[in-house]
This record gives structure tokens, C-alpha cells and sequence, in this order.
């Protein structure tokens, strides 16, 4: 029986976050597997690249070696078991896993913040202060994206949950009250 990518990585996540947070290597272990990540994202063949058996196990390997040279050893030990275990089309999902494990643990949370207008950095660090104190979270990384239809106000989402905070939907609510 085959297991789904989401099993895999769960799995392999959990693992190495232990592994990890026993270590007391977290911090730089979630640095090295941005990087990683990254190199997977910048390369989006690399996986396929890496699992396919029709390329020269030298080569598979020496594109391994590279891979992992300045790693250490248990972000290494991880790339090795993958490659060993077929699983390399499964990397990027493993350290997305890692990473809301990491963000649990840590209570960071990823929210998209959607305005009328672009807004300043200052505007966005005050967003997610905010943000972080109504979700009880230690830190929010927020990213921003323009949309004029929401008129003014502002949209924020997060795993899942979505603070509707725009004038289009305000507007949507008084025209129903009005329409009642």
C-alpha cells in the first residue's frame, strides 16, 4: 500500500521537528529548509530530476551532493533518506509540513491582507500587531495584495478564517437591512 504525499510529509515533518526541537536546532533548521525549499522553487524540475531513473545514478547523485554540501547533518540525513526512499517529489511538501509545525510550536501565523490601495510598511506591521493580538499569536507574517473592489477597509485571511473588514461588505449588509 502506497502512502499519499500529505502522509509521507506529515510524517517525515514530525519527525525531523522532533528530532529537532530535541536538538534544540529549530531555529537554524527552519532557516536551512527555507533555503532548500527555495533551491526546490527555483529549480521546479529538481525533484523529478532527482527520482528519475532514466538519468545516471552519478549524475542523480552528484546533483544530491550539491544539494546538500553545506547542510547539516540532520537536514542532510533527511535529503539522503528521501533521495534513498523515492520520496524527492514529496521534499517541498515535507518542509511546508515542517513549517506549520514550526509556526504551531512557535505561534507564528501566515495571513494575506487584501486593500483598496497599496498600503506602507508601517500600515502593514500595524495590521498584523493587531492581527496577532486578536488571533493570540506571537508574531504574524502578512503579506499584502491590492484589490479596489473591496473599496476601502480591509480583508484578512488566515488558515482558513476570513476578518471581512472592507466597505464593499458593509455596504452589502446596509442595502440587505435596507432591502428587509
Amino acid at each position: 500500500m502506497s502512502l499519499d504525499k500529505a502522509t509521507v510529509a506529515k510524517r517525515y515533518a514530525r519527525a525531523l521537528f522532533e528530532l529537532l526541537s530535541e536538538k534544540d536546532q529549530l531555529e537554524s533548521g527552519m532557516a536551512e529548509l527555507k533555503e532548500l525549499r527555495q533551491v526546490f522553487q527555483d529549480n521546479p524540475k529538481l525533484s523529478t530530476v532527482l527520482s528519475d531513473t532514466s538519468v545516471k545514478a552519478g549524475d542523480r547523485e552528484a546533483l544530491l551532493q550539491d544539494l546538500s554540501k553545506t547542510a547539516s547533518p540532520y537536514i542532510k540525513n533527511l535529503i539522503q533518506m528521501v533521495y534513498e526512499y523515492g520520496r524527492m517529489d514529496t521534499m517541498v511538501a515535507i518542509i511546508d509540513q515542517f513549517k506549520l509545525y514550526y509556526n504551531e510550536a512557535k505561534h507564528i501565523v501566515d495571513a494575506q491582507v487584501t486593500t483598496a490601495v497599496a498600503i506602507s510598511d508601517t500600515q502593514r506591521d500595524q495590521i498584523a500587531t493587531a492581527f496577532a493580538k486578536r488571533v493570540g499569536a506571537n508574531q504574524v507574517n502578512l503579506t499584502s495584495q491590492v484589490n479596489p473592489d473591496i473599496i476601502g477597509g480591509a480583508i484578512v485571511k488566515s488558515a482558513g478564517m476570513i476578518f471581512d473588514g472592507s466597505l464593499q461588505v458593509k455596504i452589502q449588509k446596509l442595502r440587505q437591512q435596507l432591502l428587509a
